[in-house]
């Protein structure tokens, strides 16, 4: 069997929190890893951070100058914690650079500035319809893909392919809103001379939302084929598990060999009691007795020790 190849990198879907509410995002595969890395510092670098952390550099700076005493400890004190809590709040800015977009009132966002330059939301689309509806499974479906243990099986490029593949398929349908606009208007127009007309611009759009359906076609051929390799994953290794738990087990000559020694230990018992009761002169046992003699509980017991 083929080797796996090595880890890939993380899915470029992401589940974000936006002021309407938690929503999936597709990352353009025309950003490179360059870019998110500046577009992160610059997050953690926002000029209100920096401010703060430089105000308490210099305020830890001047009390520590000047000397000491209880002014001067508070002074530093809270220098230090205002130049922690900038570089605290920089880092937690950049690592959710991508998964939270609420903003305050008055503020705004890079990748929110453009729709499709960054990233594709899920609820983008949600207007268009069932064209919509493929649209949330391709991001899906890509979301699957690239978390797939089957991943590690098949060539690297394969699931970036079928992300550039979704992706422009999506950006096709956004361009698409302004055609669908205008097919409504048409249709909507109570002259029948423009009735060609919005023949025409629907059937631009169909023509559109069939290829949209054949990409996501295909992207669904690609998931049944991983799942099918995750589920002979899947049983490889719960047969390699039952294997290593099976041999554990103690095999048939080490349970007859068991069942020997506990077979042979009651007689062995036996002839030493015996023996003792003899050297002692206890006298015999209950069931050594006439039956007459027992009582119900000897009776038990003597049926437990035969």
């Amino acid at each position: 069997m083929t080797r796996p190849h090595p880890p890939h990198p993380a899915t470029p879907v992401r589940m974000a929190t936006f002021p309407d509410g938690p929503d999936s995002v597709l990352l353009s595969p025309d950003i490179p890893a360059r870019r998110w890395r500046g577009e992160r510092i610059r997050a953690g670098l926002r000029p209100r951070l920096v401010l703060t952390g430089l105000a308490g550099a210099v305020l830890a700076v001047l009390a520590a100058s000047s000397g000491s005493g209880f002014p001067a400890v508070l002074a530093l004190s809270a220098g230090v914690l205002a130049v922690a809590a900038s570089v605290l709040a920089g880092w937690r800015s950049a690592l959710r650079l991508l998964t939270d977009h609420r903003h305050g009132p008055g503020t705004w966002c890079r990748l929110d500035r453009v729709r499709g330059e960054f990233f594709l939301r899920s609820r983008d689309f949600v207007d268009l319809g069932a064209a919509g509806t493929v649209a949330r499974i391709l991001i899906t479906g890509v979301d699957e893909l690239h978390r797939s243990p089957a991943r590690a099986w098949i060539e690297p490029s394969l699931c970036g392919q079928a992300h550039r593949m979704v992706w422009q398929a999506l950006c096709c349908l956004d361009r698409t809103r302004a055609a669908r606009s205008l097919a409504g208007e048409l249709s909507a127009a109570p002259d029948s001379d423009v009735g060609e007309l919005a023949a025409a611009a629907h059937q631009a759009v169909s023509v559109i939302d069939d290829a949209l359906d054949e990409v996501a076609r295909h992207l669904r051929a690609c998931l049944i084929l991983t799942r099918a390799w995750e589920a002979k994953l899947r049983h490889r290794d719960l047969a390699a598990r039952a294997g290593h738990t099976l041999a554990l087990l103690p095999d048939h000559d080490h349970l007859r060999r068991l069942s020997e020694t506990a077979e042979a230990l009651p007689r062995t018992m036996f002839a030493y009691i015996t023996a003792a009761r003899d050297v002692t002169g206890a006298g015999a046992f209950p069931w050594e007795k006439p039956p007459s003699t027992w009582s119900r509980h000897r009776v038990r017991s003597g049926q437990g020790l035969s």
